[in-house]
């Protein structure tokens, strides 16, 4: 029974299953399954390359300052702190998931059996990144210290993956529960989606930090000293001072002590207070269902009666709701729209540790940089003119189809798209609404250029007039909403010929969707296309960039008017 609620819970996480699916379905199927590998293999390849040199660094460190038995501790803290990252997003997205979850609890189970498999799925699905950066580092680690080809090695480093992965989630469920089951008012999914952006943007301020760090090392071997060595250095005076720490630690150099003691604590956790706390979890969960009632005074109800509905056109009402459909549940906002937020804070924090990294002042820098945009050739100011306006132009594409918003606009609605067929409302309507917020956070994304765009301006006061500056803005977003429309129409037309409307938790339909990936990709390739053809095929000239724009707008009419009608007819049988 365990088992087979672990399997429906963990409908919401992110499945291989459909990509080896593909080779079963004929030549499609498989270019379809290889290009998704490869594209999984590139990511995951790069992530890897980076944190591998990011642990040689801090092992060099160490053992230049005769530390190298604080190895395995550094690697065990930063794998700990990745898993919390990961792990309070993840349940702050999935801790109420709605009446789905309801119907489940209403079944013959203990709350211990329904919190454990809950506790399962956040287990597998979190723990990934974790315990993948703590094998690097304990790779990186037996291989200077040379227990490759010592047994106990491998049995410590299992254990220890294992027990400090389980208390990990364990301790971040704790916390949701405490609060949650103590202070009923906060029981509010809006509450859980603020939790989750915050804790997203402060692991993406973390990825930013370390992959300018790893990159600076490369040019600048003094920083690795200055910078990322006194963080060294506080670990290790936080385990000198906690001998348990130390001690643990001790279980990747095959000690047996250790193994056991780690091997008790993974046990305690899963089989004593995992069920233990199984039945605070259930209480805590009561006060979240999105269907409430309550009573109204009389006045209330006078002015709702009063109150002139026809004011607001259909569109609108429609619109709001898909608005709100997706800003209230926690693994829609988190998973998409969230995105086009956080691309500014890890640009800005990104070039922050660059300017910490070079040993200038803020104000001594732009002083710098003043002068050198004054001196520079009248040709020169051109050719910065039209690289900005292209740079953030495929910024403001990239974010804002990040989103995901045209690509999973039938898939979000599930079973209740059965609800909207039945109203009296077009189908052209509801495809319409779909595409409207879907340009919506392009909007935002451009909103957000045009503010880095004078910001920049203002601090750097390059020798550009207004109207310039204005109509850099205006030829990029122009460029913007021109590649967007045409990326949002073939989104759309990817989610309905195969939507995934059939799922059980909110999160299958962002994360375990593949046409996500075929998103991510088409807007990635999209983007280097158009770069690579303003850079070495048309003259670097703005009004090159509005002749592009013309070509997209040219290419996206046929196309756009060919989805509507395809999509009118497909909402029929879908």
């Amino acid at each position: 029974m365990l088992y087979k609620l672990f399997k429906i819970l963990n409908s919401g996480s992110t499945s291989f299953k459909g990509i080896f699916e593909g080779f079963k379905k004929g030549p499609k199927g498989i270019i379809k399954s290889i290009f998704l590998i490869l594209f999984l293999l590139y990511v995951f390849g790069m992530m890897i390359v980076m944190y591998t040199a990011y642990m040689l660094g801090t092992y060099k460190y160490l053992a230049a300052n005769g530390n190298q038995q604080m190895m395995p501790l550094v690697t065990l803290l930063v794998a700990v702190a990745v898993i919390m990252f990961f792990g309070f997003t993840s349940v702050a997205s999935t801790y109420y998931t709605g009446t789905g979850e309801e119907f489940l609890m209403s079944l013959p189970l203990t709350p211990g059996q329904f919190f454990g498999a809950k506790f399962a799925v956040s287990f597998v699905s979190d723990a990934i990144f974790g315990v993948g950066m703590f094998t690097i580092g304990s790779i990186v680690y037996g291989a200077n210290e040379g227990l490759l080809l010592n047994p106990l090695f491998y049995l410590g480093f299992l254990v220890t993956g294992l027990a400090f992965s389980v208390t990990s989630v364990f301790v971040i469920y704790l916390l949701f529960i405490l609060i949650l089951y103590f202070i009923p008012a906060l029981r509010k999914k809006k509450l859980l989606t603020g939790v989750a952006t915050v804790l997203l943007i402060l692991f993406c301020m973390f990825y930013g930090m370390m992959n300018s760090s790893v990159s600076i090392s490369f040019t600048n071997p003094q920083f690795v000293n200055d910078k990322i060595g006194s963080s060294i250095d506080k670990i290790y005076e936080f385990g000198s001072k906690t001998p348990v720490f130390m001690y643990i630690s001790g279980a990747l150099n095959g000690r047996i002590i250790p193994i056991l003691l780690l091997a008790a604590t993974a046990s305690l956790v899963l089989f004593v207070l995992v069920p233990l706390v199984g039945n605070m979890y259930i209480k805590s969960l009561n006060g979240f269902s999105d269907v409430k009632s309550k009573k109204i005074t009389t006045e209330k109800a006078e002015e709702v009666i009063k109150k002139d509905v026809r004011s607001l056109s259909v569109f609108h009402a429609l619109f709001v709701r898909d608005y709100r459909n997706v800003v209230r549940e926690p693994a829609f906002f988190s998973n998409g729209p969230l995105f086009v937020y956080l691309f500014p804070v890890i640009f800005v924090f990104s070039f922050g540790i660059g300017f910490i990294a070079s040993g200038s002042g803020i104000g001594e820098l732009l002083g710098s940089l003043r002068i050198r945009a004054a001196g520079l050739p009248a040709e020169y100011l051109e050719s910065i003119k039209y690289f900005v306006t292209l740079g953030l132009a495929g910024f403001t594409v990239f974010s804002g189809t990040f989103a995901n918003l045209a690509t999973t606009s039938f898939s979000r609605e599930g079973k209740s798209l059965n609800d909207l067929k039945a109203m009296p409302i077009k189908f052209n309507m509801l495809t319409k609404v779909k595409f409207w917020h879907a340009m919506l956070y392009v909007g935002i994304a451009d909103v957000i250029s045009i503010i880095i765009l004078l910001a920049v301006y203002l601090l750097l006061q390059p020798p550009f007039s207004l109207l310039e500056i204005l109509a850099v803005i205006l030829i990029m977003t122009l460029v913007a909403a021109s590649i967007s429309l045409l990326l949002i129409f073939i989104d759309m037309f990817i989610d309905t010929a195969n939507p995934k409307l059939d799922w059980e938790t909110p999160m299958a339909a962002s994360k375990q969707n593949f046409n996500v990936l075929w998103s991510m990709l088409l807007s990635m390739l999209t983007v280097a296309l158009v770069i690579i053809l303003v850079i070495f095929v048309l003259p670097k000239k703005l009004f090159c960039l509005v002749i592009l724009s013309a070509i997209y707008v040219i290419i996206s009419a046929p196309v756009g008017a060919a989805y509507f009608k395809y999509a009118e007819k497909r909402l029929k049988n879908m």
